[in-house]
């Protein structure tokens, strides 16, 4: 497997300041002749360090504090464990499971439970909790200092790089193939600047940020209803000019050397009317022209709110160079996912994997309090630690471990058979504490192999071991990783793929209900923000089918999930739409809104019929509601058309009359409509597998 890593710097700087959170208390403790006590320290600094493993720029001085409570709670449950193991097997699972389900406290908890029991205690238990949280405290201080490798992605940076790949997504609007491919990259983008606007909410201008996030993200949308227009409108020659106004004053944001070329296009648009339009085709291009107009109306607003909080964080701007093509990068440090709130049933994957890490973690204590094994906190770890959601990813990560942990344990048995002095002792340490640290990123079996190795010889300063331990480290760590591979093999090795029909139910009806609600705010029954919060909450569903999908690849017996792929493309078009409709539908059409509501809730009806399809693994049976209100939008269309005409030859310069609204209204409408009409069709198909 190739290695990877995203930002050197990050890495080596983590990796430095990991290394000097365990070298200061070894130093002190070599210069006051307390190397015992010093390892004490150092311990209780590596497992509040290790914290900071899935996002070293991101923590925050709160959360490592939690960290040393955690420790505390987890040395004190060790020692008063010590000696009593069959009291060792609830605890250590409820440990195991508060892990998993609390992310603030995290394997800080089980391993220093699981340490504190298994080893003899260099020092009497109090002072050696506070040596412990000693050491913790001094981690989370040293490594929330503002240090240079925690700004090395700083929330202008990211900000600035979602605000050019938006621009090339604003150009590329009559682009097809270019602008699926960077819909999908601006989409990432925003969401990579609200974790950092999340992350780094201790900043002083963070508001800032979220401001320029959430301008963005509705600048975002209104680019998605400007090309649906532009499409339907189809003159190309007139409207580039304008997207490539827009595209710069979004580049112009951030950057200084960016010349913005204003395109009057509303006065375009005058000129056009005032040729008078032969048809009532030509009327209604020119009623799309003008809302095209409007969104770029409201593109312009918006760059203009943020424009000071952007000039405030560039000040702060520090350019980054980018890597070489040819190097190899991974998002695995720099990003945190997002981790939906847990739900206390099987159909959570999380839950799940609560249940299979807890039977793990009580069958290994079971097994320790029976068989009693040397250094048996190594079982427990090793099935704590190797355990994953699904199947596949437990066997990845079981070999990486086992690995990673026999050559580290190998190491380690020779240094502890060569029995160096202290000072020795501290020096690798501290090394392979820098080297764990810092390449976590690239490998996990780099992390098992300098983790084993730090681990090893930290408990040897404390209390002088034979090289033996290493070979219980490595039995025993196989072993634990064949109770993980058990338990995930035995229950519910199929967790997603026997819920994936429930999934796609789910994902129908939310993008049901988005379409319901826009109809009802456009009636004015729903405040206008509902239709945004519906669509918002059909994206979610839509990431956890995709989450089940990308867990199904790693399940056992997985059959063809590529129709899953095009629906999910399917059901992006369709928010696409509603996105657009949002846009388009929010200005006041006059006293009648017309059929369009009623075409959206013919949609909605349809992606119901379609769940309830998918639900029961019955057939669909597609109606004509759909088709039909279409009609009755098309001729509401035509009939507006003429009157307005009418109203031309009364008066050609009249524009303030009901039907030029309820006409501009529809006939932008109509387009967006029929498209979403389209996209729904296809998406139930793909979902019920009538094709």
């Amino acid at each position: 497997m190739a290695t990877s890593l995203r930002d050197r710097g990050l890495a080596v700087g983590y990796g430095l300041v990991g290394a000097a959170c365990l070298l200061i208390p070894l130093l002190v403790g070599l210069a006051a002749g307390q190397p015992a006590q010093g390892g004490v320290v150092a311990l209780g600094a590596f497992l509040v360090t290790i914290r900071a493993n899935p996002d070293p720029p991101g923590v925050t001085l709160g959360f490592m504090l939690a960290g040393v409570l955690v420790l505390a709670l987890g040395s004190i449950a060790g020692v008063l464990l010590v000696g009593h193991d069959l009291l060792l097997i609830p605890v250590a699972t409820v440990a195991a499971a508060l892990a998993i389900r609390f992310p603030v406290v995290g394997f800080t908890a089980p391993l220093a439970l699981l340490l504190t029991a298994a080893n003899p205690l260099p020092v009497d238990p109090v002072p050696h909790l506070l040596l412990q949280m000693a050491g913790g405290l001094l981690a989370a201080f040293l490594l929330t200092l503002p240090w240079a490798w925690r700004r090395t992605r700083p929330l202008a940076a990211t900000l600035s790089e979602a605000a050019g790949i938006l621009a090339d997504l604003v150009e590329a609007t009559f682009d097809e193939e270019r602008w699926e491919e960077l819909r999908g990259e601006v989409a990432d983008a925003l969401q990579k600047a609200r974790t950092a606007c999340a992350r780094h909410r201790w900043e002083r201008r963070s508001r800032d940020a979220e401001r320029i996030t959430t301008a963005l993200r509705r600048v975002f949308y209104e680019a998605i209803t400007l090309r649906e227009l532009a499409e339907a409108a189809g003159t190309r020659e007139e409207i580039e000019p304008l997207t490539a106004e827009l595209a710069a004053r979004i580049r112009a944001l951030f950057r200084d050397d960016v010349e913005v070329a204003e395109v009057d296009f509303a006065a375009r648009i005058d000129d056009l009317r005032g040729d008078r339009p032969d048809d009532e085709r030509e009327l209604l291009r020119l009623v799309l022209l003008r809302q095209i107009d409007h969104a770029a109306t409201r593109i312009r607003a918006t760059l203009d709110h943020v424009r000071v909080p952007a000039m405030k964080l560039k000040s702060v701007l520090i350019p980054i160079p980018r890597l070489p093509a040819e190097s190899p990068v991974t998002d695995a440090i720099m990003i945190v996912p997002r981790s939906p709130a847990m739900r206390m049933t099987r159909d959570d994957p999380q839950f799940r994997h609560l249940l299979r890490a807890t039977l793990g973690t009580a069958m290994a204590c079971v097994i320790i309090a029976i068989f009693t094994p040397e250094h048996a906190q190594w079982l427990a770890l090793g099935v704590l630690l190797t355990i994953q959601p699904t199947y596949g990813e437990t066997l990845d990560k079981a070999g990486a471990r086992v690995g990673g942990s026999i050559a580290g344990a190998l190491v380690a048995a020779v240094v502890l058979l060569i029995a160096p002095g202290y000072g020795w002792l501290a020096a690798l340490i501290v090394i392979s504490a820098g080297l764990g640290y810092g390449l976590y990123a690239v490998h996990y079996a780099y992390w098992a192999t300098f983790m084993t190795m730090c681990v090893l010889l930290l408990i040897d300063i404390q209390a002088m071991q034979s090289w033996e331990i290493a070979g219980f480290r490595i039995g025993l760590n196989v072993l634990g990783g064949a109770i993980a591979l058990a338990c995930v093999r035995l229950m519910w090795p199929r967790g997603e793929a026997v819920r994936l029909r429930t999934r796609l139910a789910g994902l129908l009806k939310a993008h049901a209900t988005a379409a319901r609600t826009l109809a009802e705010t456009t009636r004015g029954r729903r405040p206008e923000g509902a239709a945004e919060l519906a669509i918002r909450k059909a994206a979610d569903e839509a990431e956890r089918v995709e989450s089940a999908i990308a867990a199904m690849v790693h399940e056992p017996g997985v059959g063809e999930t590529g129709h899953i792929a095009e629906l999910l493309e399917e059901v992006t078009r369709v928010r696409d739409g509603l996105i657009t409709l949002t846009s388009v539908l929010r200005e006041d059409p006059g006293n009648d809104v017309g059929p369009a509501p009623a075409v959206l809730h013919a949609v909605a009806d349809r992606l119901e019929r379609g769940a309830e399809a998918v639900k029961e693994n019955g057939s669909y049976e597609p109606g004509g509601e759909v088709d039909q209100k279409l009609s009755d939008l098309r001729m509401w269309l035509g009939k507006l058309a003429l009157k307005r005409l009418d109203e031309l030859d009364g008066d050609p310069v009249d524009s303030r009359t009901e039907v030029r609204r309820a006409l501009l209204h529809a006939a932008a409408a109509d387009h967006a409509l029929k498209a979403l009409a389209d996209d729904s069709a296809r998406v139930v198909i793909l979902a019920t597998g009538d094709r």
